[in-house]
C-alpha cells in the first residue's frame, strides 16, 4: 500500500464528518434503492396518470408538513449544539407540543377549502384528512430521527430510516401488485408505514426521556422565533416542488406530470448524495463554527480548510451529477415499459436543478447557525414566486418540458443568491484558503 493511499485511509478514520458521510451515503443509498427498484415493477400497474395522482397526494403532503413539522424540526440540530442534554429533553418535548398544535389549525383550514383542493389535485376529501395523519406521525418520526442525527448516530438514524422504506415497499407490492388496488394501494402502503414507524418513535422518545407534560414558554418563542420566518423559505421549495405538477396536470395532463414525477425520482439520485453529505456536514458544521467564534484568530488555518473543502465538495458534485444523468438514462430505457419513456426529455433539466440545490445545501447552513432566517426566507420565497410564472410561460410556449427548464433555471439563482447572503453574515475567508 502507497503512502498517499495509507494518508488517505487514516484520514477517513480520523474524520467524523467523512466517516459519518460514507455511512449516511451507504445507508441512503440502500433506502433510495428500495423505491428506484420498485418503481420499475410498478409502472406496470400504474398509468402516467395514476403515478400522476401519486404525486399530487405527495405535494399535499408537502405543503401540510411545512405549516405542521418540519420549519420547527429545522431548529432542532442548531439548539442542539448550544443547549445541554437536560435542556434538550425539555425542548424536544415542546416541539411535539408545537406541531401537534400546529396539526390541528390545518385541519380547520383544510375543511373550508376541501373542494378547491380536490379540483386542482384530484384528491377526494378522504384522501385529504389522510395527509394530516399521515404528517403528523411522520413528523414526530423525524424529530426522533433528527436527535440521532444530531448525536452522531449514523447508524441508528440509517436502519430506522431503511426499515421505513422496507416496510413501505412490502406495503406496496401487497397492496399494488397483489390485490391490484392502483393508486390507492400506494397511498395506503404510505399512511401504515408512517403510522406505525410514528408509534415506534413516541415509544423510543418516551423511553429516552423526550416526552413529558409541561410548556416552556422560553423554548416555545424560540422555535417560533426561528420557525417562522423561515416558513416562506419552505413554502418557496413547495412553489418549486409542488405548484409545477399543479400546472402540469391542469395546462398538461395527469401523465406530463406522471414523466415529470419519474425524472424527479431518478433525480433524487443526486439528493441522496447531498442529504446524506449534509447529514453528517451539519451538525459538525454547528460544532466548528462555535470554535470559531470562540477565538476567530487562533482558527483562521481551520477557516480556510474549512472553505477549500466546500469548493472541492462543489466540483465533485458536479461531475456527480454528469455521471448519474448518463446512466440514468441508460436505466429508465433498460427498465421501464415504453409509455414512461417521454420522462428522458425532462431528466437533464432536473438533474441540473439537483446540482443546485446540492450548492445551496453546502452554505444554507452558515445562514441557520446565526439564525438570521428572515432575509432567507425573502430569497426563497420570491424566487419561487417568479418560478411559478416562469413556469406557466414556459409550459405555454414550450409545453410540459417548459416545467423541468424553469426549476433548473430558478435553483441555479437561488443558490447563487443564497450563497452570497450566506458569506456575508458568517465570514469565513471565502476566497483566500491557500
Amino acid at each position: 500500500m502507497s503512502i498517499i493511499q495509507s494518508r488517505f485511509i487514516r484520514k477517513i478514520s480520523s474524520s467524523s464528518v467523512i466517516r459519518n458521510s460514507f455511512i449516511y451515503v451507504f445507508c441512503d443509498g440502500l433506502n433510495k434503492a428500495i423505491p428506484f427498484l420498485l418503481l420499475p415493477f410498478i409502472t406496470h400497474y400504474l398509468t402516467p396518470a395514476d403515478y400522476g395522482i401519486v404525486t399530487n397526494y405527495n405535494v399535499l403532503v408537502q405543503i401540510i408538513s411545512v405549516f405542521a413539522c418540519s420549519c420547527t424540526a429545522a431548529a432542532l440540530p442548531v439548539m442542539y449544539a448550544k443547549l445541554d442534554k437536560n435542556e434538550i429533553k425539555h425542548y424536544v418535548s415542546n416541539m411535539i407540543f408545537l406541531n401537534t398544535a400546529a396539526n390541528a389549525i390545518c385541519v380547520l383550514v383544510v375543511l373550508p377549502i376541501h373542494q378547491l383542493i380536490e379540483e386542482t389535485l384530484s384528491i377526494s376529501f378522504v384522501y385529504q384528512l389522510s395527509v394530516l395523519v399521515l404528517v403528523w406521525f411522520s413528523g414526530i418520526t423525524n424529530l426522533n430521527m433528527l436527535l440521532w442525527r444530531c448525536e452522531e448516530k449514523p447508524w441508528g438514524f440509517g436502519i430506522y430510516q431503511i426499515s421505513q422504506s422496507v416496510v413501505n415497499a412490502m406495503g406496496t407490492i401487497m397492496l399494488v401488485i397483489v390485490l391490484l388496488l392502483g393508486w390507492q394501494g400506494r397511498i395506503y402502503s404510505m399512511i401504515i408505514t408512517a403510522v406505525v414507524f410514528g408509534l415506534i418513535s413516541i415509544y423510543i422518545l418516551f423511553k429516552r426521556g423526550y416526552i413529558e407534560w409541561g410548556i416552556n414558554k422560553i423554548y416555545m418563542k424560540q422555535t417560533l422565533f426561528f420557525a417562522l420566518p423561515i416558513i416562506p423559505h419552505a413554502l418557496s421549495f413547495w412553489f418549486k416542488s409542488g405548484v409545477d405538477k399543479i400546472l402540469l396536470t391542469n395546462m398538461c395532463s395527469l401523465a406530463d406530470n406522471g414523466y415529470y414525477s419519474v425524472a424527479i425520482t431518478w433525480g433524487a439520485v443526486i439528493t441522496m448524495f447531498l442529504v446524506a453529505l449534509n447529514n453528517a456536514y451539519a451538525p459538525a458544521l454547528y460544532k466548528k463554527l462555535a470554535v470559531f467564534d470562540g477565538n476567530r484568530e487562533g482558527t483562521i488555518m481551520e477557516q480556510k480548510k474549512l472553505v477549500k473543502w466546500i469548493w472541492i465538495s462543489l466540483g465533485v458534485t458536479l461531475v456527480f451529477t454528469i455521471v448519474a444523468c448518463l446512466v440514468s438514462m441508460l436505466l429508465i430505457f433498460v427498465m421501464y415499459p415504453s409509455s414512461y419513456y417521454d420522462s428522458i426529455y425532462f431528466l437533464p433539466w432536473v438533474m441540473l436543478g439537483q446540482f443546485f440545490y446540492g450548492c445551496y445545501l453546502m452554505f444554507v447552513c452558515f445562514v441557520h447557525y446565526t439564525f438570521k432566517t428572515k432575509v432567507l426566507g425573502g430569497i426563497t420565497f420570491f424566487w419561487s414566486i417568479v418560478q411559478v410564472g416562469l413556469t406557466y410561460m414556459l409550459i405555454s410556449w414550450i409545453g410540459a418540458i417548459g416545467s423541468a427548464v424553469s426549476a433548473a433555471i430558478i435553483s441555479a439563482i437561488t443558490f447563487v443568491f443564497v450563497a452570497g447572503y450566506a458569506m456575508r453574515v458568517y465570514k469565513l475567508p471565502w476566497f483566500s484558503y491557500k
